[in-house]
């Protein structure tokens, strides 16, 4: 570019390129410093919490052959195994599901992306104006919008990519000379494995060589060509690795794409004043063409259009114009024809950023050139900005503290997100709130009522609030509109609680087939296989558990000894036993007394166990037990009448 001596003396200033680093590496840790203790939150629950198979790096080749082990969750388990593999080392720094580690890496890995940026803004403005490829790197990483990318770890997945996908664009710029070799590939397909905007890849190739190299049309798409067509088979490989379960979710691509011209012009005014800001939208897709927020959307699109056209055509306005064609091209895949299951995501907006902040910063420059006397009021604007976005950032950190902050601020920002109050209503529930928690469910049936999740947790609520006759419908209404792990297991764990274990079973290895690697039904068939006494089953489901998850102590012990006898003395197993029975947890309570008679067959502790196994359904089993303490002590009463009464009342 040419520019007076005058403009070049504005280049570095007062300030030298590595103190502006050392400040913009400050600043967004800063903004970011209150993030660490934050809790995990939405699909974090079936991609960690839930997940078993980031407990342990002993198998860590199946993330990359198996992609259940992205999720607990069939239907969401899509292939990304770089995103597992870094959440199982987080998980392996502490043995357990700590945030900490995880949000440490979440920064670690913006601040790599902040530097290959800031090499990559070199490139875009000119080696020379170094100070200005800081600041559009640290506006980007300090934007309030990608807090959502930060805290949701689930979408580390948008941060891993970004590596790569930087890299390799970088590689093909600063080796041209290599570009035959189709070494910058590399780093485009490591990307890829922790998820694939790989052909939008050739996009940003044609707009660098066409607007910044200053190439011919024919010449940019030439350049293209080997990176759209490895990114076709990358997709289509990556996408032959998605579970044979897993669903992409969205419903019609036209209203979808009628949706999604407005959804361009929300996330371009977010990215200039991110307010209002929320973790799950109620947005809804637009029923007609001549909807106004559709007119207002495609005229935001053509008047980019034109804008990216226009600025194109010099060279002084070319780098205002790529960070444009970067934030279309990039929103493309996810705001175009192919629909997504949520019509907007405020983590879509991590890749388009990466064009905006540049765009901003080259805008601010050219402006100060054109009113070189306002220079120092236009830079101390650009500087308020960044100061801004970082104080944003930060307390926007506070609203994902907790699921109880996150959810009472989706009901407040999204309230038609049916959704968003039924998890707000599962943190009322979680501290026994159950009144409130009704209500924000019922309030969530009015939004969204037909809702399966919605159902099953209406019908905890009522049985936690003893209404057992109104849970029962909700259960069944939940298995109707969509039998899946979690309408099964939920309701197999009511019924064990109301004493018809029978009946869970089924429901039990139903909810265990439909998720072959989530751990809970499983873990309760093996505590109810215990309590039956069915050792060879207990040590089946224990082998089974221990495949799943090595680190599970239980299915550890069970395995050897179909029983669970980590209590260690009859006394503490039998009064472990004693006070579950007094909390009606009779699932705990005959595991217990398994225990105590393992280390000595008392009749009193098979009577209480012949009780714990009454109370959960299993009649046979519980008369078997009180027989036992008879033949012990012939003369124990309490066995005799528990006998009598249940074989009466069978």
């Amino acid at each position: 570019m040419n520019e007076s001596a005058s403009e070049r003396g504005h280049r570095h200033g007062p300030v030298s390129p590595f103190h502006l680093a050392i400040a913009g590496g400050l600043l967004i840790v800063a903004a970011y410093a209150n993030f660490f203790h934050n809790g995990f939150h939405f699909d974090d629950d079936h991609v960690i919490v839930e997940n078993a198979s980031i407990r342990s790096l002993e198998h860590w080749t199946r993330f990359f052959t198996d992609a259940h082990t992205f999720s607990s969750l069939p239907t969401n388990a899509t292939y990304r195994p770089l995103v597992t593999l870094s959440l199982a080392i987080d998980y392996a720094v502490h043995h357990g599901l700590d945030p900490v580690p995880f949000h440490v890496t979440q920064l670690i890995l913006l601040l790599i992306v902040g530097v290959l940026l800031t090499v990559l803004f070199e490139d875009l403005f000119g080696r020379e104006w170094r100070l200005h490829s800081i600041a559009a790197s640290t506006l980007f990483c300090v934007h309030t919008a990608n807090t959502e990318t930060m805290n949701f770890l689930s979408s580390r997945s948008e941060l891993l990519s970004a590596v790569g996908f930087l890299g390799a664009l970088l590689v093909f710029i600063r080796w041209p000379e290599q570009r035959k070799r189709g070494w910058y590939l590399i780093p485009l397909a490591i990307g890829a494995l922790a998820k694939a905007p790989v052909v939008i890849f050739a996009g940003i190739v044609i707009a660098w060589v066409r607007l910044i190299e200053r190439r011919p049309r024919i010449a940019a798409v030439k350049a293209a060509v080997p990176s759209f067509v490895t990114g076709v088979l990358l997709l289509i490989g990556l996408n032959a690795m998605n579970a044979p379960e897993w669903i992409a979710g969205g419903g019609s691509r036209i209203a979808y794409l009628r949706t999604q011209t407005w959804v361009w012009l929300h996330y371009a005014r977010l990215a200039v004043f991110p307010a209002g800001l929320t973790a799950d939208s109620d947005l809804e897709t637009f029923p007609h063409w001549y909807d106004t927020n559709v007119v207002a959307g495609t005229a935001f699109l053509l008047v980019l259009i034109l804008a990216i056209v226009r600025l194109g055509r010099a060279r002084d306005t070319a780098p205002i114009a790529f960070g444009l064609t970067w934030f279309a091209v990039t929103l493309l895949p996810t705001s175009s024809i192919f629909p997504l299951a949520e019509v907007a995501n405020e983590h879509r907006l991590f890749f388009p950023l990466m064009g905006i902040a540049p765009a901003v910063v080259w805008g601010a420059e050219l402006a100060a050139r054109r009113w070189p006397a306002r220079r120092t009021v236009i830079i101390g604007a650009l500087c308020a900005v960044v100061l801004a976005l970082a104080w944003g950032t930060h307390v926007r950190n506070r609203t994902w503290r907790t699921d109880e902050t996150l959810w009472r601020d989706v009901t407040e920002k999204s309230p038609r997100n049916g959704r968003g109050w039924m998890n707000y209503g599962l943190t009322q529930m979680e501290q026994g709130r159950y009144d409130q928690a009704k209500a924000a469910f019922i309030r969530a049936s009015q939004l969204t009522p037909a809702y399966s999740r919605l159902e099953i947790n209406l019908g905890i609520v009522e049985a936690a609030m003893g209404n057992e006759a109104a849970a029962e419908p909700h259960f069944l209404r939940a298995l109707e509109l969509a039998p899946d792990r979690n309408a099964h297991f939920y309701y197999a764990r009511w019924l064990l609680r109301r004493g018809r274990g029978a009946e869970a079973l089924p429901h039990l290895a139903e909810a265990a087939r439909l998720a072959p690697t989530w751990i809970p039904p499983r873990q309760l068939a093996l505590r109810v296989a215990v309590a039956r006494g069915e050792v060879f089953v207990a040590r089946t489901l224990a082998a089974d558990i221990a495949s799943i998850d090595p680190t599970d102590s239980e299915a550890a012990t069970v395995s050897l000894a179909g029983i669970d006898v980590r209590c260690g003395t009859f006394r503490r197993c039998f009064d472990r036993g004693w006070t579950a029975t007094g909390q009606a947890n009779h699932i705990e309570a005959a595991v217990a007394y398994r225990a105590a008679i393992a280390f000595d067959p008392r009749a009193t502790a098979y009577n209480n166990l012949g009780w714990s196994l009454a109370s959960l359904g299993f009649r046979n089993e519980a008369a078997a037990s009180y027989r036992v303490a008879l033949t012990i002590d012939p003369a124990f009463h309490n066995a005799r009448n528990n006998l009598d009464e249940l074989e009466s009342a069978r």
